[in-house]
């Protein structure tokens, strides 16, 4: 083709060639295509001279077509025909997709959501694989990036504009080996910090939740340990008299894998809200909105988008 200028050549007239072809006649192709008779003859007229072609003339049964047109037929099917598997909105069969899907999470992720998330995702797409990545501060970056699909993390701000869907609120508790002395009575402060404690800091500190919550009290404990690691902790605790403070969803895993006691914390300590997050390049994209979905409905509580 010759002469092309932007926006001359546009889809209506392609799809007005392609049923031109067909019927031979513009009144038809109006009809066909529910639109104007002018507007067909205009299109004609418009790729008559972009084509530098008549594209139809009468014949002996009326009209027929060209040579030209004859010829670039059967490419414009095939060419509308991929023009429309392009501009289909795509679909996503959990059943029989094969996709992989990169998480970004915390060891507290892993612990409190991947569980039932792996059951889940098990029997609704079992062609679905996740590749668990670690946190790290440039995880907010690497969403804009496609470097991971989803980020886990609580209601702290994060640096940039990113979507969010709240999953539930999070709240503490403490877990000490089976046998621990402290579990004998009624766990009051004075008790629970006559122990030591071991302390989980994802990235890094030397005093966390429990800590703050102390302050506002006038107290302080005493912290035997800090490591980045909430399965780690519970295995040293598991073995010691150290006392470990940590998210009620990774408590109750925890305590189930390494035989501890849960108790309450025997002070006020602020939870928060954990969610998920994402880029806006993803928002729109079947299979993301999908597993966005099932992550919900595996592990929310409820209380829907932030």
């Amino acid at each position: 083709m010759q002469n092309l200028h932007d926006g001359w050549l546009d889809l209506t007239s392609l799809r007005v060639l392609q049923s031109l072809f067909e019927t031979r006649n513009t009144t038809r192709t109006a009809e066909q295509l529910n639109i104007s008779q002018p507007a067909v003859s205009r299109a004609l007229a418009r790729l008559r001279q972009l084509l530098a072609d008549p594209i139809m003339v009468k014949g002996p049964g009326g009209m027929i077509l060209t040579e030209r047109a004859t010829e670039i037929r059967e490419r414009l099917g095939v060419a509308l025909a991929s023009l429309d598997d392009f501009l289909v909105r795509p679909v996503f069969d959990p059943q029989t997709a094969v996709r992989v899907f990169r998480l970004t999470t915390t060891d507290y992720g892993a612990i409190a959501v991947l569980p039932r998330l792996i059951q889940a995702l098990s029997k609704a797409a079992p062609g679905v694989a996740l590749e668990i990545l670690p946190f790290s501060p440039n995880a907010f970056r690497h969403l804009g990036e496609g470097q991971t699909d989803l980020v886990f993390y609580s209601d702290d701000a994060v640096p940039l504009p990113l979507r969010s869907r709240r999953l539930y609120r999070e709240g503490y508790t403490s877990l000490v080996r089976k046998d621990h002395p402290t579990i004998r009575g009624a766990v009051d402060l004075d008790a629970f910090l006559s122990w030591p404690h071991a302390l989980v800091s994802i990235m890094g500190g030397r005093t966390g939740v429990v800590d703050d919550a102390l302050t506002v009290l006038g107290r302080r404990r005493d912290i035997a340990i800090w490591l980045p690691y909430f399965a780690t902790a519970a295995t040293l605790v598991s073995q010691t008299d150290m006392i470990l403070t940590v998210p009620s969803r990774a408590a109750d895993e925890l305590a189930r894998a390494n035989a501890l006691s849960r108790f309450a914390p025997p002070l006020p300590i602020e939870g928060f809200d954990y969610r998920i997050l994402w880029h806006e390049r993803s928002q729109v994209d079947v299979g993301h909105k999908w597993l966005r979905d099932l992550i919900a409905t595996t592990v929310t509580d409820g209380s829907g988008c932030l």
